[in-house]
């Protein structure tokens, strides 16, 4: 995974000002978190193990150290800014820190939980396969993966339909049209995101027992594989 140096993460936006301009470019963001913690509270764990990878400025768990009383994390992101920034909002919260990519975290059966928020579509598609077979082998059995990405139509009208209806919706949280251009020009340049199809058979194929799509909107989804 490249960083992006003119940004200091792998984002369009610097990470101090990560937290103040991500719903502008993203609908319905802070649900990303919302939908993610209440899967985990269905799971009905006690203590959670919980690893997150590309975990940004520390907004999940920040919103996790709220909802669940006996809880760790293990916090990885290549961003040495995006740390800083999650340091800095979580202090002396249970987290252990590693500044590195998905692919470079190593665990075995060691969390009931594993989460990817807006993280793996910057990889392409077998360095994103290596990184989900770490995520399940991190996981414990009966363990749960929870991933949000940016996906891609299969149909190319399709694709140009909601590429230009996500572009309105940045212009009408002030992008200028440029702005919103070049953001959505970076779509299978600076990242690239699997379909629907693609991510389940993913995540069958690594092994996950259950699948399903929780999530979809515009061109963001969530889904989990229960290991």
């Amino acid at each position: 995974m490249v960083i992006n140096m003119t940004y200091d993460n792998t984002t369009p936006i610097t990470a101090k000002r990560y937290d103040e301009k991500i719903n502008d470019t993203l609908p319905y963001y802070q649900e990303f978190y919302n939908q993610t913690l209440d899967v985990v509270e269905q799971c009905g764990f006690g203590k959670i193990d919980w690893l997150d990878l590309g975990g940004g400025t520390g907004s999940l768990e920040e919103q996790a150290f709220q909802k669940f009383s006996d809880i760790h994390f293990v916090f990885a992101d290549p961003s040495e800014k995006m740390i800083e920034q999650a340091r800095e909002k979580l202090q002396d919260a249970s987290v252990q820190y590693i500044c590195a990519g998905s692919t470079s975290v190593h665990f075995t059966e060691q969390f009931d939980v594993v989460t990817a928020i807006q993280s793996h579509y910057y990889m392409q598609e077998e360095e994103h396969k290596e990184a989900t077979e770490c995520v399940y082998h991190a996981l414990k059995m009966d363990g749960i993966y929870i991933n949000f990405e940016n996906v891609i139509p299969e149909d190319g009208e399709i694709k140009k339909f909601e590429l230009l209806r996500w572009g309105k919706y940045q212009q009408r949280h002030g992008k200028t049209e440029e702005e919103e251009k070049a953001h959505n020009a970076r779509c299978g340049v600076n990242y690239f995101p699997l379909t629907v199809n693609q991510h389940i058979q993913l995540l069958k194929d690594v092994g996950f027992q259950k699948v399903h799509v929780f999530w979809y909107s515009y061109m963001q989804m969530g889904i989990y594989g229960v290991k």
